[in-house]
């Protein structure tokens, strides 16, 4: 999960291993419209070793990671678990070569409809008036639409989304979700 703009990659690993974890990574930021700039995990073994360090070191992708003995830790993408992911597929743990097979397939369509048109709100200012918060938040918008607005983006990028959004069809990425969900 992309802090700056809430686009969301999700991947299936068929099995906990950091070689393939690195593996997955690769493809995935084949994905993004962006360069990966940092990594930030939470203190799985599965993320935390010397495999994943290497990888990002190699890569020039910054490698940090949450708070020790904190479980749970990453906001973001804590919230995109729920948001996103456990809404999609639920709470069971699937394994297995056609599980991931379907999963991929399911995560496929899903970036599609979540980066390009399910529009989310973003926190704009928190403040703190004794025990009360009061919280202001951005318009809502989709991830596509945060990163065509922030001008660190490129024209190129911005004319690849644009592009890719026009050919997309969400009633049909919608049925494709559910039918690999079923």
């Amino acid at each position: 999960t992309d802090i700056a703009t809430g686009w969301t990659e999700c991947a299936p690993l068929l099995i906990r291993e950091q070689r393939l974890l690195t593996e997955v990574l690769g493809e995935m930021r084949k994905l993004l419209p962006f360069a990966l700039l940092g990594f930030d995990t939470d203190n799985d073994s599965v993320f935390m070793n010397e495999t994943v360090r290497d990888y990002c070191l190699a890569a020039g992708i910054e490698f940090t990671r949450c708070r020790p003995y904190r479980k749970n830790d990453q906001a973001w993408v804590e919230q995109k678990n729920g948001s996103v992911v456990r809404r999609a597929v639920g709470y069971r743990r699937f394994e297995g070569l056609q599980a991931a097979t379907l999963m991929a397939r399911l995560y496929a369509a899903l970036r599609l409809f979540v980066n390009f048109f399910q529009p989310s709100f973003k926190l704009a200012t928190k403040a703190r008036d004794g025990a009360k918060v009061m919280k202001r938040y951005h318009p809502p918008a989709t991830p596509c639409e945060r990163l065509m607005a922030d001008d660190r983006t490129s024209d190129d990028v911005r004319h690849r989304l644009a592009t890719q959004r026009t050919r997309l069809d969400p009633v049909r990425l919608l049925q494709e979700i559910r039918i690999v969900q079923h």
